[in-house]
């Protein structure tokens, strides 16, 4: 991570058009920080890699018309080891925002044993709040303190979360190591039953999209099914990937997916029909194959549905029902007119 990259994707964002599209955000992720706090106690830029400084990488972002995001860990250390905010918390709050400083995501890493994490996580948000009331607040409290998604525990942490932040992390970091479908299937199921806890200003995260990501190698089909769950799920859209490539730019810029994330609406589970999830909200639905096998789906249309991957033409129907068949993991994403 350095500021050369983040200053290159900031200049991105806006020569490919996504930002108009509303990809308003650039996010500095761990290692920006030295290896050692100032005399002061003050977290600092590694001169390495921020040679000008956080606050001079803010000014260019505003300039361009874009916000700047950073990363900072309630632990006593980040997940690389670098400086972690425990027992500066008010310090640490203050000085993001003396930088100009727009969102912060606080990770969980090296939490000090025997601590309470909604605890810690709260303390910090109402820093960050005294700090300056217009920084978004992102965080990593439920994934990384719960066993897993659906027990108790996990959801008492999405509740808690809810109350002490603008949007948090409910499923693990995305793994090359798992299947893109599983991948995606799991982050949705795992964010279903948790609709209630997201309203305006506050979202479930399902994590970053992979569009344009060579590491994770997603094909078309997977990056265009990741997209329509976090559309349906509105959840905040996170980029992480080669912003210029073809894929990004086709679905990163789908106008259609971004509007049906941008409803304030998380969908919800409306019906099962074997290994297909019928999740929909207001104007939009979506089927999903949860199953590693071909599914054959016969859906009863209300309304003339239309794929938002397709031409804007309205998806064929016979006898008023859709019939298609889902690859394995696969989905279909339509609005409703």
């Amino acid at each position: 991570m350095t500021e050369a990259l983040i200053l290159k994707s900031a200049r991105e964002l806006v020569s490919t058009g996504l930002a108009a599209d509303g990809y308003n955000t650039v996010v500095i992720d761990d290692c920006w920080m030295a290896p050692k706090r100032s005399a002061s106690g003050a977290l600092v830029p590694d001169p390495a890699t921020f040679p000008d400084g956080i606050r001079y990488v803010a000014n260019v972002v505003h300039n361009l018309g874009l916000k700047l995001g950073i990363y900072a860990s309630a632990g006593t250390a980040t997940c690389a080891g670098r400086p972690g905010s425990y027992g500066h918390y008010t310090k640490d709050a203050d000085t993001f925002a003396s930088w100009g400083v727009d969102f912060v995501k606080l990770d969980s890493c090296h939490l000090p044993s025997g601590a309470n994490p909604a605890t810690l996580f709260n303390e910090f948000g109402t820093a960050l709040s005294a700090a300056n009331r217009g920084i978004v607040y992102s965080q990593e409290l439920p994934v990384s303190a719960a066993s897993s998604a659906g027990t108790p525990n996990f959801t008492a942490l999405v509740a808690a979360s809810s109350a002490i932040s603008n949007m948090w992390r409910i499923a693990p970091d995305e793994s090359a190591a798992v299947a893109a479908g599983v991948s995606i299937t799991q982050h949705l199921e795992a964010d279903l039953p948790l609709s209630s806890y997201a309203s305006p200003g506050h979202w479930n995260d399902l994590d970053m999209l992979l569009a344009g990501n060579s590491v994770f190698r997603y094909s078309l089909s997977a990056q265009e099914n990741q997209a329509d769950v976090w559309a349906m799920e509105s959840s905040p859209m996170i980029a992480s990937g080669d912003l210029t490539s073809a894929a990004a730019l086709t679905v990163l810029g789908n106008k259609t997916v971004i509007a049906i994330d941008q409803d304030g609406v998380q969908g919800k589970l409306v019906d099962t029909e074997g290994s297909i999830d019928v999740i929909a909200k207001p104007g939009s639905v979506m089927l999903v194959n949860t199953s590693s096998a071909r599914a054959e789906v016969r859906y009863q249309v209300s309304g003339q549905l239309v794929n938002v991957w397709g031409n804007g033409k309205p998806a064929r129907t016979t006898d008023g029902y859709l019939n298609r068949t889902l690859p394995g993991y696969g989905a279909l994403m339509f609005t409703v007119r």
